[in-house]
C-alpha cells in the first residue's frame, strides 16, 4: 500500500531521519526547517510523507519567500534513488501533494540541485534526481555558479585602496523606482544571464525589469541598500540590490550599464553591495551567477569571495505534470 499524507508534529524526527543521514547532518536540517517555520517561508502542513507499507519512502517540503501563501519550490525532496520503482514512485508523489496542496501552489514550481552536496539540504544521487524530474516534465531553466563570502576575522568592512575617479551613490528613496527600473531594463538587455535574456524575450524590456524589481523586493532589504551609481558628470554607470534571503544574505541583483563596461566599475560597485550588507550586520553572503556569465565570476573571484558549488535551477507549470 502507498500513502502520501501530510506530516503530523510528532512525524518530525522520522521526517528529518529519511534517509539515514549522518547525525550532523540531521541536525543541520533540523536547524533549517526550525528557521524556515519560524520565518514563515514554510509551514509544516507544507511537509508531506511518501510511505510504502507503511514504512516512509519518501518526504518532501514546500518553500515559498516569507509570509506568501502560494508555495513556489519543492525542498528537502528525498526518495529510494537507487531503487528501479523511483520514477514512478516520484510521478506518484509529486502528483498527490500537487493534489493536497491545491490552492496553496503557484503554477510555476521550482527545485534547485547544488552540487556538491551541502548544507541545508545536502542532496545526493545526482543523476537519479535528475532523471526523476526530467520524466515528470521539469526542465533545467538556468544553470549557475555559487559564490560565498565570510568576513575576515579581524575585521567588518572590506578595505579598499581605490585611487579611482569618486563614484556617486544615491539610494532608492533619492531616485525613485521609475529610474532604478530603468537602469534595471538596461542592464538587462546585454547580460550574459540566460534565464534574464530568456524574460526580456519573453515578456518584453520593461515588463522583465518592473517584475525583478518586485520579487526583489520581497526579500528582507532596506531601500537605502539599493543604490544607482554615478560618474562625477553624473553619468549612470549602474545598479546594486542586496538583500537578505530567509538563507543567507545575497547580492541580489547588480549591474553595470553596457557602454560603461570595461572600466573595471563593476570591482566596486560589488564592493560597495558587500560593504553595505557588512554595514548591516552580515558576516556571510552568498552569490549565483550564470555558467555563461564570466565577467561576473572573475569579479567575485577578485573581491575575496570563493565558489563553494554549482546549481541547476529545474521548473515546472504544475498543469504540465507528466
Amino acid at each position: 500500500m502507498i500513502t502520501v499524507r501530510r506530516i503530523h508534529s510528532e512525524d518530525l524526527p522520522a521526517f528529518l531521519a529519511f534517509p539515514d543521514h549522518l547525525a550532523s547532518v540531521r541536525d543541520d536540517i533540523a536547524a533549517y526547517l526550525d528557521k524556515m517555520f519560524t520565518q514563515r517561508a514554510m509551514r509544516q502542513d507544507w511537509c508531506f510523507v511518501l510511505e510504502v507499507q507503511g514504512e516512509i519512502a519518501g518526504r518532501l517540503a514546500f518553500w515559498t519567500l516569507p509570509g506568501s501563501n502560494q508555495a513556489t519550490d519543492l525542498v528537502l525532496w528525498e526518495l529510494p534513488w537507487k531503487e528501479t520503482e523511483c520514477p514512478s514512485l516520484g510521478a506518484h508523489f509529486l502528483r498527490e501533494v500537487f493534489t493536497l496542496m491545491a490552492g496553496n501552489l503557484s503554477e510555476k514550481i521550482g527545485y534547485v540541485l547544488d552540487s556538491p552536496s551541502s548544507s541545508p539540504q545536502w542532496q545526493t544521487d545526482h543523476q537519479e534526481r535528475r532523471n526523476v524530474l526530467e520524466a515528470l516534465g521539469f526542465r533545467i531553466m538556468r544553470e549557475t555558479n555559487r559564490f560565498e563570502w565570510h568576513a575576515p576575522i579581524e575585521a567588518t568592512v572590506i578595505p579598499s585602496n581605490e585611487a579611482h575617479d569618486p563614484i556617486v551613490y544615491r539610494s532608492l528613496p533619492e531616485v525613485g523606482e521609475i529610474a532604478f527600473v530603468d537602469a534595471i531594463m538596461r542592464v538587462s538587455q546585454f547580460t550574459h544571464d540566460q534565464q534574464i535574456t530568456e524574460e526580456c524575450l519573453e515578456k518584453g524590456p520593461l515588463a522583465q525589469a518592473q517584475e525583478m524589481f518586485k520579487d526583489l523586493q520581497q526579500m528582507k532589504y532596506e531601500p537605502e541598500w539599493w543604490q544607482l551609481a554615478y560618474t562625477a558628470k553624473n553619468e549612470l554607470i549602474g545598479f546594486l540590490m542586496p538583500t537578505v534571503s530567509p538563507t543567507f544574505a545575497t547580492i541580489g541583483y547588480i549591474g553595470v550599464l553596457p557602454e560603461q563596461r570595461g572600466h573595471g566599475y563593476i570591482d566596486r560597485l560589488l564592493k560597495q553591495a558587500t560593504d553595505v550588507l557588512v554595514k548591516a550586520g552580515e558576516t556571510y553572503i552568498r552569490a549565483d551567477t550564470d555558467v555563461k556569465n564570466t565577467p561576473m565570476a572573475k569579479a567575485f573571484l577578485r573581491a575575496g569571495y570563493h565558489q563553494f558549488a554549482s546549481r541547476q535551477e529545474f521548473s515546472l507549470d504544475r498543469g504540465l505534470l507528466l
